[in-house]
């Protein structure tokens, strides 16, 4: 599918370009024919964003017209927007519709006063658009951040945002779980329920109350509710421990009132009428204090959790989503689960079984397919990986008949990577969701750079895809904090073509950015508006880039190997001071982290960050002063 207008993310179905132009500013007058009080509210705030006619020179402005009107389109979020050089018109079955139509033609209007004429026809091909964002294990978002991703998300036609909790929850039952700093308050997540549903978006909460448990059940007092009981703290876990986390102890009955204690609150905090209870990865069920009482099998022990989990959700009103990958292995429990529950059909790479999501359509499960932005142990997200499986999920959903699809953005060993790198891959499963067949690659790059980041070209982007390419290959974090001495043995690390090409890509897509940063900087502080954070993207992208080089650079050290542009090489003797100009850079690059961060986010997880980084620098100085007494003695 070509694009239709470059201007427009996502692309509208059907578009018909017309001769003419409205103008849009402060005196166009808008009749809104419905009482519903999210759309008046919508409204309201985009005519006050509406530019000022004080000193235009045009004599006429366009009436806005926007009318709900019931049809026997079962498309709820469908829409029909008319340009004229007088006149506005949208038209829709439902208030979501007109909304967004609403962002559509701002987005035709792209901050001036001149829209060209033209008529859209435009629907989602998914129901339910959605992003999980994880806020567990790493980054705990500040409610400032929350809100941006919910506008953003609004922006791009979406309408459900899941938080993913481990344990980032100021509990009530028990303080000792997460202390506010640490976590989400309820009032916290009660403002931005409400925020987000002037936005016509569900605020669902993904709670982990069977496998991913490892920091409540690594407190001492909760331990003997673990499948296999922890023997350290959570402090004492490195990343791929927490990451894999604990397994409750479903045979127990006291596991269950655990449960019950979390779920409580995070339904009181939560208003909507979804859940997501997870129930993915449960890595140790039968295999420790079950291993004889489950010896049968987990299906059924499996199911019984969460049937109890989703009765407990009911009985407040709420329906649920599970994820699809131990259901997926016992078909034959699909008959007992609820028949408003939801399957999560996941994966994240090429061998994802996409196909697998007509097994849980035929069995007359609900189904949304889940793909990723492949951002997690990454410091850029795996551009076109994630891009083949968003693409690839998407066109399997609506093959199948899903009903959804919900991108993903976790945050495994630390959430090292920004939210500024994660935009193209949740831009482009917003875009999915709403066309399953929405153009990708460069027609999307473009589409992403001129109208997500408001560049005057897509120059960027296919640097951007060649540095982030590395991450394709490999968890890039891990080049990080893994051992110099054990890199020459890893036969997973990128091939040298790979790294050089991602290096030289890293350095052209940094001198790109800096100066749309010092752009988008400029501006926001003339303008005293910091919503779209536009300047905060740029700096969190030229962090993802340098570190990329650093990356390369390190693993060709290891390696005994160069690269291009290296001013120091370590085989002419002067290893000693490429290892000084090596770890001044990773400073300066670590407190440009910190600099990203904070703004964004929680003081939570930051320190683990730095602390992985400073035992970098102690790994590369002990193995620079092996090589500088080599150097020597030859």
């Amino acid at each position: 599918m070509m694009p239709t207008s470059p201007a427009l993310l996502p692309q509208p179905k059907r578009f018909e370009r017309q001769s003419g132009s409205a103008t849009l500013d402060s005196r166009s007058h808008v009749l809104l024919a419905t009482k519903d009080d999210r759309l008046q509210r919508a409204v309201k705030s985009w005519q006050e964003h509406l530019p000022s006619a004080r000193d235009s020179m045009k004599a006429n402005s366009a009436m806005v017209r926007i009318a709900v009107e019931k049809s026997d389109d079962e498309r709820t979020d469908a829409y029909r927007l008319a340009v004229t050089a007088d006149a506005v018109a949208i038209l829709a079955p439902t208030p979501a519709g007109c909304f967004h139509a609403l962002h559509t033609l701002d987005q035709l209007r792209a901050g001036g006063d001149d829209v060209s004429c033209c008529l859209i026809e435009d629907w989602a091909d998914f129901q339910t658009r959605g992003l999980l964002h994880d806020v567990s294990r790493g980054k705990v978002p500040t409610l400032d951040t929350l809100k941006l991703i919910a506008d953003r998300l609004a922006s791009l036609k979406a309408n459900q945002l899941q938080l993913y909790i481990e344990h980032a929850f100021t509990f009530d039952f028990d303080p000792d779980i997460c202390a506010p700093d640490d976590g989400l308050t309820p009032d916290e997540i009660r403002e931005l329920d409400g925020y987000c549903k002037d936005r016509f978006i569900d605020l669902v909460p993904a709670v982990a109350t069977l496998g991913h448990m490892g920091k409540i059940l690594s407190i001492p007092k909760y331990r003997y509710l673990a499948e296999i009981e922890p023997t350290q703290t959570w402090d004492e876990l490195d990343w791929p421990q927490r990451a894999r986390g604990f397994t409750l102890d479903i045979a127990n009955p006291q596991s269950f009132k655990l449960v019950e204690n979390i779920w409580s609150e995070i339904l009181d905090a939560f208003s909507g009428t979804i859940v997501n209870i997870c129930g993915d990865e449960p890595w140790d069920l039968g295999k420790g204090k079950n291993r004889e009482g489950f010896a049968s099998g987990i299906g059924r022990p499996y199911i019984d959790h969460i049937l109890r989990t989703s009765e407990l959700c009911a009985s407040r009103g709420r329906s649920v989503q599970v994820w699809s990958d131990v259901i997926c292995k016992h078909p034959e429990q699909f008959g007992r689960l609820p028949s408003d529950l939801t399957v999560l059909h996941w994966g994240y790479d090429d061998n994802a079984d996409y196909d697998g999501t007509g097994a849980f359509v035929r069995a007359g499960l609900n189904t949304f397919v889940c793909p990723g932005i492949s951002g997690w142990k990454r410091i850029l997200p795996a551009m076109s990986l994630a891009e083949r499986n968003i693409a690839r999920f998407a066109a399997a959903g609506r093959q199948h008949g899903a009903t959804g699809l919900i991108n993903t953005d976790w945050g495994d060993h630390g959430h090292f990577h920004t939210l500024g790198s994660s935009w193209h891959g949740i831009a482009l499963g917003a875009a999915c969701a709403w066309t399953a067949d929405h153009p990708t690659g460069a027609v999307f790059d473009d589409l992403f750079a001129r109208s997500f980041l408001g560049l005057e070209d897509a120059a960027v982007m296919p640097q951007l895809r060649r540095a982030a390419a590395i991450a394709g290959h490999c968890e890039t974090w891990r080049l990080l904090w893994q051992p110099v001495a054990e890199m020459p043995q890893d036969p997973t690390l990128p091939a040298t073509d790979v790294l050089g090409g991602a290096w030289d890509a890293a350095c052209d897509a940094g001198s790109l950015l800096r100066p749309s940063f010092h752009n988008a900087n400029r501006r926001e502080y003339a303008e005293h508006d910091l919503g779209r954070g536009l300047a905060r993207d740029f700096a969190e992208l030229i962090v993802g880039v340098e570190f990329t080089e650093l990356f390369a650079e390190r693993v060709r050290f290891a390696r005994n190997q160069t690269l291009p542009g290296f001013t120091v090489l370590v085989d002419q003797g002067k290893t000693e001071v490429w290892r000084d100009e090596w770890i001044e850079r990773l400073n300066l690059e670590s407190l440009k982290l910190s600099d990203c961060w904070i703004p964004r986010n929680k003081p939570s997880g930051l320190a683990d960050i730095r602390a992985a980084l400073l035992r970098c620098v102690w790994d590369l100085s002990y193995h620079c002063g092996t090589r500088i007494a080599q150097e020597g003695a030859d």
